[in-house]
């Protein structure tokens, strides 16, 4: 290399890692084996390496996931993103609760094309990942749903780019820095669980201000944001974004990962004292806001289905996935049908599924037919629309249980054995306790380990319920029932969770409100 200072030398000096990455992949490129420390950088652009079946890391192939700064890809984009799906990914895609594609199998040597595919249609694998901003959290249909409460799409770009413009003061955090911004009606964008989150609503004069929460976050110091008690106009949401990042950058704790997050500087200054800091940041204080505008359950938080738009003559509509994994030929076929029908292009939710926007209402139905004859409903059943799954060990260091296959059989296999069930759930499996599927916040949340059953370790879950996401007040942590499952027999585990529901409610006239029954301290004091 030209500098003779390393990569974490030259981080250190700089604290900019996406300067040293161009570098990292030169001498990568030219055949020069990845050193430790080349590897740790690479997540600043979405890259993290295979894992061995023996637990170490696979060099040779990474997972890379693609920044969707307003989570829509429009068909020129799309088609590229399915190319890359197919050429270079071995057909391995997934969709994740970041509203990020995820491909797999991805090879350094390839990585000058991918990134040319990338650029050429406007897209970007920069702070995908690593401690930085993340991408922002926003509704799939913002700017297209009827009766939202504002198109955030121009405030999540104009925030992003501000970002990405000013990288070497926003690149080097001392960890991941999540925001939401959400003009959505039904608040999809789970504000709850963002570092820094602005949810729209209209007040009495039908003014558009946003709801300022800090310091949410899942992993295992799982945590629901708190509302600042303050209210944003759309003007400053920039200021304050920008505000609540420069203070996490500069007071975050850089010493113990497992507190380098803003929900623990907000846990030791207390949200008096953050609030201050910001006003004294951006130079104003902010309007008063005592009152959370009203908050839709975490079960209403969908867009399935066909539904009109806000423009004349066209409609949207939203499919699910099968835990969020899609074939490489799938994503092909859902270009293929949205260039058919001349779509306008597909966007992402935050629980792994999809949506296809931009449809003239003539066609509507014929689109909607073709892409759930791929496997992809727009009426799908409770578990295919709420059932969420991580990584698993199949890819990532973390992973104790294999997830992503087996949760898509789960799924068929509780479809098939209880064909009439109807009612609203969420379910979560996550191979390891960082919990990236959530299920922290799920009706029912399955947690990966290698649980003794019948004398042998074998794989096998922890069994949490009764989460929710309904603002400050009515979110709920899921909370551990003291019953560990073998993988093999999760699915009837869930069946007597249904069956012993329908035999006696405990008063309850919703399957979710059961379930939050059954999290109750008293009811886990019985089953110990």
């Amino acid at each position: 290399m030209a500098n003779e200072l390393s990569p974490l030398e030259q981080l250190k000096a700089s604290r900019n890692p996406l300067r040293v990455i161009d570098d990292v992949y030169k001498e990568a490129i030219d055949g020069i084996p990845l050193k430790d420390e080349y590897i740790g950088l690479l997540k600043w652009y979405g890259m993290y390496p295979h894992i061995n079946s023996d637990g170490t890391e696979d060099k040779k192939y990474f997972m890379k996931r693609i920044k969707l700064v307003d989570t829509k890809m429009n068909l020129e984009q799309l088609a590229v993103m399915a190319k890359i799906g197919q050429e270079y990914a071995q057909g391995l895609v997934d969709f994740t609760t970041r509203q990020n594609v995820q491909f797999h199998f991805i090879q350094i040597k390839d990585m000058p094309a991918i990134l040319d595919l990338l650029k050429s249609v406007g897209l970007t694998s920069r702070m995908a990942s690593g401690d930085g901003p993340r991408p922002i959290m926003t509704c799939p249909v913002s700017g297209i749903d009827e009766g939202e409460f504002y198109d955030a799409a121009k405030l999540v770009k104009q925030v992003d780019t501000y970002f990405d413009v000013n990288e070497d003061r926003f690149c080097n955090f001392p960890r991941k820095y999540k925001i939401g911004i959400s003009g959505c009606k039904c608040h999809c964008a789970a504000h709850e669980i963002q570092d820094v989150a602005f949810t729209g609503f209209k007040n009495e004069k039908g003014e558009v201000l946003f709801d300022l929460t800090i310091g949410g976050g899942l992993s295992k110091s799982k945590q629901i944001a708190t509302r600042a008690n303050r209210y944003v106009k759309p003007e400053q949401v920039q200021d304050v974004a920008v505000a609540c990042a420069e203070i996490f950058r500069d007071n975050g704790n850089r010493e113990n990962r497992n507190k380098a997050r803003v929900r623990h500087l907000l846990n030791d200054w207390g949200i008096e004292k953050f609030v201050a800091e910001i006003e004294k940041v951006i130079g104003y204080s902010l309007e008063e806001g005592l009152i959370e505008p009203k908050i839709e359950s975490f079960e209403n938080r969908n867009h399935f289905g066909i539904n009109k738009a806000q423009q004349k003559g066209e409609s949207y509509v939203g499919f699910a996935t099968n835990s969020g994994r899609v074939a490489g030929e799938d994503f092909q076929a859902m270009y293929d049908i949205c260039k058919k029908y001349n779509a306008a292009g597909l966007s992402l939710t935050a629980t792994q599924n999809f949506i296809v926007y931009g449809v003239k209402d003539e066609v509507v139905q014929d689109l909607a037919n073709e892409i759930a004859a791929l496997g992809y409903p727009y009426k799908p059943t409770p578990f295919r629309a709420r059932l969420q799954s991580c990584t698993g060990k199949e890819f990532c260091k973390f992973g104790i249980t294999e997830t992503k296959e087996f949760a898509k059989k789960v799924l068929v296999e509780l479809e098939e054995k209880f064909p009439e069930f109807t009612e609203d759930v969420t379910i979560s499996i996550s191979g390891c306790g960082n919990g990236c599927s959530q299920p922290q916040i799920s009706d029912i949340g399955f947690v990966g380990g290698m649980i003794r059953h019948d004398g042998q370790r074998v794989e096998g879950y922890e069994v949490l319920l009764g989460g929710n996401l309904e603002g400050e007040k009515g979110s709920r942590i899921s909370r551990k029932i003291g019953v560990k499952v073998p993988a093999t027999a999760l699915v009837s585990y869930v069946g007597q969770l249904i069956n012993d529901y329908k035999v006696d409610n405990l008063g309850q006239l919703r399957f979710k409100d059961y379930l939050a029954v059954l999290h109750s301290d008293s009811a886990v004091e019985d089953s110990e």
